[in-house]
């Protein structure tokens, strides 16, 4: 587990996250409030395109955020560098309290699918679970 991880906001622009997703070489980060509480999760899967129906068809394109589109339509979309977190990201987190073991959160992961689990005391965020840990703990501890 990574205690006290790096979140993002809810207000910062999709190049913010980037930057952060970037720099700290991760695919996603849990959202927080003024206060620390969990109120979403952002992963790159929230920032590429999405399957809707034929891809890449002559009549239809798919576009940033998962929308599909009329190419004569793309003006009115909102520029990316204007869209925020808090417009992309996932609010219904699954998350685990800090006496979770690690084999629990690994079928909570498998189950839910996802990829990363932010961890919880008292309902404040204190770390968070990524699918490598789980890896490295099967893989690197034998």
């Amino acid at each position: 587990m990574t205690r006290d991880p790096v979140t993002a906001r809810p207000d910062w622009t999709l190049p913010e996250l980037v930057e952060q997703l970037i720099e700290l070489g991760v695919r996603g980060l849990t959202v927080t409030d003024d206060d620390g509480n969990v109120v979403g999760l952002v992963t790159e899967t929230d920032l590429f395109l999405k399957d809707k129906g034929v891809p890449f068809s002559l009549e239809k394109v798919p576009t940033l955020l998962g929308a599909v589109v009329d190419l004569e339509d793309t003006d009115y979309f909102q520029p990316y560098h204007e869209i925020q977190v808090s417009e992309v990201m996932t609010r219904d987190v699954v998350t685990v309290d800090e006496s979770a073991t690690f084999e629990q959160i690994a079928l909570l992961m498998l189950r839910k699918k996802v990829t990363l689990v932010p961890v919880l005391s008292d309902g404040k965020l204190v770390g968070e679970v990524r699918r490598f840990h789980i890896l490295k703990l099967i893989y690197c501890n034998s």
